[in-house]
């Protein structure tokens, strides 16, 4: 009782604090709220931009949210681990708030719009093409040629990648160096949490509001000038700021840092020049959809089998089952070459490669079952659950983020934007999660606790199923809401925003107890491997949206005019498959939820 009642007193943050918190914690909510701006004020322009701009066929501009939102969600697993052994959380941000600011700003560098010249048309002046290919003045041209502002495109791949790995180095520390400001028994730290997370939903809010108006509105460039600004702001404020983060940011060896790595040049230089190669392999792959995709399935695939062999075989003595690794090793094998014939990466039957696909799948099940029949420990089984639960939120993100896809592709397209008087832009309608989510987060958090004191509160592999369920519903509200065009055929934004809510109230069964449950459900000695796999199933999710989005992919040719009523109809099939994704893929969840809770061992 009495070194409870002296902590208080050798506080180091008492002199430092704000309304009851540290004073670095408003320096990093600052931080993040700018930096979420950024990245969503230019996140719900993107696939618009490609499309309406540089007149980016459907499919074409999906592949490249789906690549970047990809890309996105892999790279901070790096950037963590770098922070960790070298360069500390401080300089890690720092660096990657620079990067992002560059990365936002040259986002505003749109170029010349691109023009579809129909077949038929005399031009007036000479014509160069990307491929080189060249049309003088005066030629009437045979075909369709579309032009494109080749110069500025190369600028804006640059700049989504300086994106990416800003937000690799960025978004891990930011969000642990707020841990760092408090001790573990500290009883502010999950009203510190709450504090900082409130910042990303109001950066996500305000930047689709205003970013979504001005790029609309005024032009491309303002948009994503406005959000290459905000990260500006950002940045500076963690510079002036650093002093009360009082050192827990700071690298764990500075002397590691000072020694010369490349020739004469310290390790600290050393890692930000090895920096500048890494952006022109992701200028490169961001142009390559089914690069990123095909990296993501094998990674997750090996990682996936690999902690289930490591649950099985790391306590001593199990190190050689050769039946276990066996099957694990088989099973890796076929399921790497059944998505290396899917993506056309080596030639193959793909009626074959499904078949092989689903072979490995049986093999995995079977390794499962092996491993319940020989070794049923506490942490095998837990493990398992993990990886189930890990594989659900594939299902849930890749519903959830056709937000900035096919239903931000859908809103400007179909949806009738009008009301009280105001023409809303489809950008904006992105800002409606953030918003659900500040008005719902606390009545959700109250009532899991009432629920937890009358027994009732569900599990964990009970609230992922009800979230996923929830998300497969959004899309049956759209489903619905298509029967009901008015006179022009367009549907009233009722249903969409319906659609937001039910996103956002799966979204908060399943996201706050997701990572809870990697850190209590993992192997100790594999937590960040844990980690890493949760982070890459969504950054695998990114990729999946865009895929499945493309599914209700419409290019109109040259000199014609939209059809509402096709769109409308090609975008209710999509949507009507991922309602019935969502809810069977929940419905499973709830119905296998006792054998999971089983196997869960005691953790709720």
């Amino acid at each position: 009782m009495s070194d409870t009642n002296a902590a208080p007193a050798e506080n180091p943050y008492d002199e430092d604090e704000l309304w009851g918190h540290p004073k670095g914690l408003y320096v990093c909510f600052t931080t993040e709220l700018w930096e979420r701006f950024s990245f969503y004020g230019m996140k719900y322009l993107l696939v618009l931009y490609l499309t309406k701009y540089h007149l980016f066929t459907d499919s074409m501009g999906l592949d490249v949210l789906g690549a970047y939102a990809g890309l996105v969600y892999a790279l901070p697993l790096i950037g963590g681990m770098i922070a960790d052994r070298y360069l500390g959380m401080r300089k890690s941000v720092l660096f990657g708030g620079v990067l992002l600011s560059l990365g936002h700003l040259l986002m505003a560098v749109e170029g010349h719009q691109a023009i579809n010249y129909a077949a038929g048309t005399r031009l007036v002046e000479d014509l160069t093409l990307a491929s080189g290919q060249f049309f003088a003045a005066g030629t009437v041209l045979t075909q369709d040629i579309l032009w494109q502002d080749t110069a500025a495109l190369k600028v804006f791949y640059f700049a989504l990648a300086l994106i990416v790995l800003g937000v690799g180095y960025l978004k891990p520390n930011i969000s642990t160096i707020v841990g760092k400001l408090y001790s573990r028994d500290d009883p502010r730290r999950d009203g510190g949490f709450t504090i900082f997370y409130m910042g990303i939903n109001i950066g996500s809010f305000a930047a689709t509001l205003l970013c979504g108006w001005l790029g609309e509105t005024y032009g491309w460039k303002y948009g994503f000038g406005a959000a290459g600004i905000g990260m500006i702001i950002g940045l500076f404020t963690f510079m002036y700021g650093q002093k009360y983060l009082k050192g827990l940011a700071e690298p764990s060896d500075p002397e590691k840092l000072r020694k010369p790595l490349l020739g004469p040049i310290n390790t600290e230089w050393s890692i930000y020049l090895l920096s500048l190669p890494v952006i022109a392999v992701l200028w490169w792959v961001i142009q390559r959809e089914h690069i990123v995709l095909l990296s993501q399935n094998i990674l997750l695939i090996i990682a996936i089998v690999g902690l289930v062999l490591y649950s099985m075989v790391h306590k001593k003595g199990e190190s050689n089952n050769k039946v276990a690794y066996t099957i694990a090793g088989v099973a890796i094998v076929t399921a790497c070459y059944a998505v290396l014939v899917n993506l056309h990466f080596i030639p193959g039957s793909e009626a074959l490669a499904e078949n092989i696909l689903y072979g490995s799948i049986a093999l995995i099940v079977a390794f499962v079952v092996y491993g319940f029949m020989t070794h049923n420990s506490a942490e095998f089984g837990r493990t398992v659950v993990l990886m189930v639960l890990i594989l659900s939120t594939v299902v849930f993100w890749a519903l959830f983020e056709q937000a900035a896809g096919s239903m931000t592709l859908y809103a400007d397209r179909v949806v009738d934007r009008d009301a009280f008087g105001i023409t809303f832009t489809a950008a904006q309608f992105g800002s409606l999660n953030a918003g659900f989510i500040m008005l719902l987060a606390i009545p959700f958090a109250a009532l899991w606790v009432w629920l937890s004191k009358k027994n009732l509160e569900p599990s964990t592999p009970v609230k992922f199923g009800l979230g996923i369920i929830q998300a497969g519903l959004g899309f049956g509200a759209l489903v619905f809401g298509a029967q009901f065009p008015n006179e022009a055929g367009q549907v009233a934004m009722i249903w969409l925003i319906l659609a937001y809510l039910l996103h956002t109230t799966g979204e908060l069964c399943l996201s706050p107890v997701g990572l809870s449950a990697v850190t209590k459900l993992s192997i100790g000695s594999v937590v960040g491997v844990s980690m890493g796999t949760w982070f890459l199933a969504t950054a695998l999710s990114e990729t999946v949206a865009t895929r499945l989005a493309r599914m209700a992919a419409i290019d109109t040719p040259s000199g014609e005019e939209f059809d509402i009523a096709a769109a409308l109809v090609s975008y209710t099939n999509l949507f009507e498959f991922l309602m019935y994704t969502g809810i069977g893929a929940g419905v499973f969840m709830v119905v296998i939820s006792p054998l999971l809770r089983r196997a869960m061992h005691g953790i709720h």
